[in-house]
């Protein structure tokens, strides 16, 4: 097996203001700047045949720039793209996938799930914003409140294109490649058509934002089949618990540094839920709450600003962890007026 050795960085030269960085020879992390509270995305290149490019960056002024000055920094043309494959279909990752593969005839790979969203992007927006409006008074959310994340939701709006993907994925193809085969895993729970990408010959996986660094990832939140809510963070700690035992040395996350202790990261985070878990069922011992209510003190707890945008992430793992405790039968479940309220015994 190979092993990585020390990242070699490139930054500010003339033709880009990404910070590039070579994991082994072949493999480079492009790290793109974004205007946003997570200030950075990171994109893969894989130097082989076929030149493959892994998540690509928002579609905003300064982004694409700098995506492109960055491939004729490492020596390739756009136009010389020949596959390109999207971890998940949030906007930072698939943004520009559209463009690119309009310049470059490139083959678009994706989860089949991602299909919908990447064929009309701002469709698929628009529904899910206005699925979460509904969504609302389950959350508790005040409607004052929930116009400032619709606010918040509307820059997303236009920071991606629609193509099509010549390929959809299931989890567990071999997308063959010279030399760096990669073999797909499905990965739901911070999005519900989330992959990650195993380089077996090299001990290598792309996690997209299943796996970061510094955070955890806020897991989804959609409508289910009967109407009522549910949560990525099931799906999300099941993903990440069974990569646990697979060979990889190091991790290549969507966002932050890259991980070089896979495991123990992995053990981090599952602690860090259960650690969430017990933590709402004290807050919860003789007094009744809602899942806005719980989300406040939560802020409240760790000291965060309680932005719109910080409330309503809050209130995304939160519910997260009342879904899995309700299921625990740790934590009991009332609706009144179409809100959801919760207790323990």
């Amino acid at each position: 097996m190979t092993k990585p050795v020390p990242d070699t960085t490139y930054a500010d030269s003339e033709n880009t203001m990404a910070f590039i960085q070579r994991i082994i020879p072949g493999v480079c992390k492009i790290q793109l700047s974004m205007p946003f509270r997570m200030d950075h995305v990171n994109v893969y290149l894989l130097e082989g045949s076929p030149l493959t490019l892994v998540d690509t960056g928002p579609m905003m002024e300064g982004v694409e720039e700098d995506l492109l000055g960055a491939l004729r920094q490492l020596g390739h043309e756009p136009s010389h793209l020949e596959r390109i494959v999207l971890t998940h279909t949030h906007p930072d990752h698939m943004g520009l996938a559209a463009g690119l593969k309009e310049a470059s005839g490139a083959e678009l790979l994706c989860h089949r799930l991602a299909a919908p969203k990447v064929s009309d992007y701002r469709g698929a927006v628009m529904e899910e914003m206005e699925e979460l409006l509904r969504l609302s008074r389950m959350l508790g959310l005040p409607p004052d409140l929930m116009r400032l994340n619709q606010e918040m939701m509307d820059q997303w709006l236009e920071v991606a294109g629609s193509t099509y993907a010549d390929r959809l994925l299931e989890g567990g193809e071999l997308l063959e490649g010279d030399p760096f085969t990669s073999r797909v895993i499905y990965t739901p729970g911070h999005s519900l058509d989330h992959i990650v990408l195993l380089l077996p010959d090299y001990r290598l996986m792309v996690t997209g934002d299943l796996l970061l660094d510094k955070i955890t990832p806020n897991p989804d939140i959609y409508p289910g089949e009967e109407g009522d809510m549910l949560s990525g963070l099931p799906a999300f700690l099941e993903s990440i618990t069974g990569l646990m035992d697979l060979p990889v040395i190091q991790a290549l996350p969507g966002h932050g540094n890259c991980i070089s202790d896979f495991r123990g990261r992995i053990r981090d985070i599952l602690t860090h839920h259960e650690q969430r878990k017990r933590y709402i069922v004290a807050n919860l011992r003789g007094r009744e709450m809602t899942i806005l209510e719980m989300g406040l003190d939560l802020i409240q707890f760790v000291q965060a600003d309680t932005s719109p945008a910080n409330i309503f992430l809050a209130m995304r793992e939160v519910f997260g962890h009342l879904v899995i405790l309700e299921e625990e039968e740790k934590v009991i479940r009332e609706v009144r007026e179409g809100t959801w309220y919760y207790h323990v015994e």
